[in-house]
């Protein structure tokens, strides 16, 4: 798998393969176009992209919480096209959708997900499991974001090394 991979806003082009994946993953036909382009219009869709490809895509919705007291964030969508899996795009999507909603001021972000694979990639970018059962079904997680910016404080103060 050559090329790099690049994390961006999803665009008008990219509404059929959206469309065509999330059919294909969830063997459920209906139409979705509309919906996905008002996430567009939202600005609530992000893509992973190589060689001008979308190989997964991250939906979140921003909405105001009464209970957190404030704008949170839920992550509705996240699909990663099979081939890519464990190869960080994942992690790609996931570290700028946290990323956008703690800028635009997130006090909260949460996700659900019946996957063991989902579940332990949301656990690795600092997502503790609030609700569910565990060991089937669906779970929902919530970042902890203080835990999440002391790790990302951490790498930041990291040295690098520079090759000889």
């Amino acid at each position: 798998m050559s090329g790099s991979i690049r994390i961006r806003l999803a665009v008008k082009g990219d509404i059929s393969t959206i469309q065509k994946s999330i059919a294909e993953w969830l063997n459920w036909e209906i139409p979705r176009e509309e919906s996905i382009k008002r996430a567009l219009r939202k600005k609530e869709l992000l893509v992973a992209s190589q060689e001008r490809k979308v190989i997964g895509f991250i939906h979140q919705v921003m909405h105001e919480d009464i209970i957190d007291g404030g704008l949170n964030s839920f992550i509705t969508c996240f699909y990663v096209a099979p081939e890519f899996r464990s190869t960080g795009v994942g992690s790609g999507l996931l570290g700028r959708a946290i990323k956008d909603a703690l800028s635009k001021g997130a006090v909260g972000i949460e996700a659900s997900t019946a996957s063991p694979d989902a579940r332990r990639l949301y656990e690795r970018h600092h997502f503790k499991q609030f609700m569910g059962n565990g060991t089937m079904g669906e779970v929902f997680l919530e970042l902890d974001i203080e835990e999440y910016e002391r790790a990302s404080l951490a790498v930041r103060k990291k040295p690098r090394k520079i090759p000889s």
